[in-house]
């Protein structure tokens, strides 16, 4: 149980312990005064099953029921704790993965070009998109003026399109984090990319449709464990599984998760 639970169990008590005490405080007056009786909504709508059981009893059960809801509430939150699934943040430049990936066809890896060597997959520097967009203006489509966000670009670079040369230094872009992961937590890029050859669209969701970027799947624990589950190890020509391979050419599949990969220590080091 959460602190939040906590607290709001704490809260329960001292409301139902204030309405007895108004309650009390209202039989008193009612008796001092029985001509400014006023109807106790509290009586009219418990008394049919509350203020017919023990006192203690009922306010037993009142107080389980009140636990069983809290209780239920929190388990069905902690699921939603760190779930960022659908965040979709406005960034410094309204850079569109459908026109880049989809419409283009340019490979993720141009831009995020460690992902295979790294275990972050970077996000790349302005200098990288000037390599196109140092030419690349989109002036058809802005009446034969620069696209706005083009010139974000240059501005962050220090790029001057009409001398065609670098007039200062670089300026950081501060790009929004989407996907984020617990520190406690260890992924690594190349790993899945290189060695086991994960499609970005596995984890990023189809990527190349969106205009702007969201977190496509949930990144909790238990999507990384299922994928680890049902995912096959190719062991063809690799070293590192000879003994294995040996073992597998009767047609038996080899998971990840048979590799070891649901074992605490591989993502919690």
């Amino acid at each position: 149980m959460n602190i939040y639970n906590i607290l709001a169990l704490i809260l329960l008590l001292i409301i139902i312990f204030l309405l007895r005490i108004k309650r009390h405080l209202t039989k008193a007056i009612n008796e001092k005064f029985p001509d400014n009786l006023e109807p106790d909504w509290i009586v009219d709508t418990f008394q049919p099953w509350y203020f017919h059981l023990n006192k203690i009893i009922g306010l037993i059960s009142v107080t389980l029921l009140g636990l069983i809801l809290l209780g239920g509430y929190g388990f069905w939150y902690s699921f939603k704790i760190g779930n960022q699934q659908g965040y979709q943040p406005d960034q410094p430049i309204k850079f569109s993965h459908q026109q880049h990936a989809g419409l283009y066809k340019m490979d993720c890896r141009y831009c995020h070009s460690v992902a295979e060597k790294s275990k972050n997959a970077s996000i790349p520097s302005p200098g990288t998109c000037m390599n196109c967009h140092r030419y690349v203006q989109a002036t058809a489509k802005y009446n034969g003026s620069i696209s706005p966000e083009i010139k974000k670009i240059y501005e962050a670079t220090g790029w001057d399109p009409d001398s065609n040369k670098y007039l200062y230094a670089p300026k950081d872009l501060k790009w929004v984090r989407i996907h984020n992961l617990p520190d406690l937590a260890y992924f690594n890029h190349s790993q899945h990319v290189k060695v086991g050859k994960v499609q970005c669209q596995t984890c990023h969701g189809q990527i190349q449709t969106m205009k702007v970027v969201q977190q496509f799947s949930t990144l909790q624990m238990g999507w990384c464990i299922d994928c680890h589950r049902t995912s096959n190890v190719n062991v063809e020509g690799n070293k590192y599984y000879e003994e294995i391979h040996k073992r597998l050419k009767k047609g038996d599949k080899w998971t990840e998760e048979q590799n070891g990969g649901t074992e605490c220590g591989k993502c919690h080091y």
